[in-house]
């Protein structure tokens, strides 16, 4: 008997309709020149396979693969931006109001351009859907204040269980008065 399992919860980073016309227009670009040079170089490597020396052949086919992979990951671009523009879109018009209490913190690799991160084991809670925990890489820079029992808000779609958490919030500035 096969149970529903629950969706894994996401955490989702919003993209706007700007950042998401950029993605696809980089990915446009790359999937069309790829696109482009994979069938230029094909034809003349498969024109020049009666031709007596090969070196051509094998160049020509590696460069086929290699504009191939780009075209690849062009179109990539342009379907994972698209995905998570409608993910946002949803959560905007479906998410419900959530807490998203931080149990753990612990620090995590830097990503790719060098920026530090530290991983949240948080519980996320609210109306509509059952209470779960999940873990996420965030970026130190927006997340770092965060410690054990901090409170984020949060907001959930309760059917994909795709979030977003917001900064903490910011201490309450001292008080400057005269006795």
């Amino acid at each position: 008997m096969a149970t529903a399992r629950a969706r894994e919860p996401v955490l989702l980073d919003p993209k706007g309709p700007v950042i998401t016309a950029i993605a696809c227009t980089v990915g446009a670009v790359l999937f069309l020149g790829a696109g482009g040079a994979f069938v230029y170089v094909g034809v003349h490597t498969v024109a020049d396979l009666d031709e007596p020396g090969d070196g051509w052949v094998w160049a020509g086919a590696g460069l086929a693969l290699a504009a191939a992979f780009v075209a690849c990951v062009g179109m990539s671009t342009i379907l994972s931006a698209r995905e998570e523009r409608r993910a946002t879109l949803q959560l905007a018009a479906l998410g419900v109001d959530a807490t998203a209490l931080v149990l753990a913190i612990a620090s995590a690799p830097p990503t790719n351009d060098d920026h530090y991160q530290v991983r949240l084991l948080m519980r996320i809670s609210g109306p509509g859907f059952e209470p779960f925990e999940c873990a996420n890489e965030v970026l130190k820079y927006r997340f770092g204040s965060a410690t054990q029992g901090t409170v984020l808000p949060a907001r959930v779609n309760p059917a994909t269980r795709a979030f977003t958490i917001e900064r903490p919030p910011a201490p309450p500035a001292p008080a400057t008065g005269s006795v």
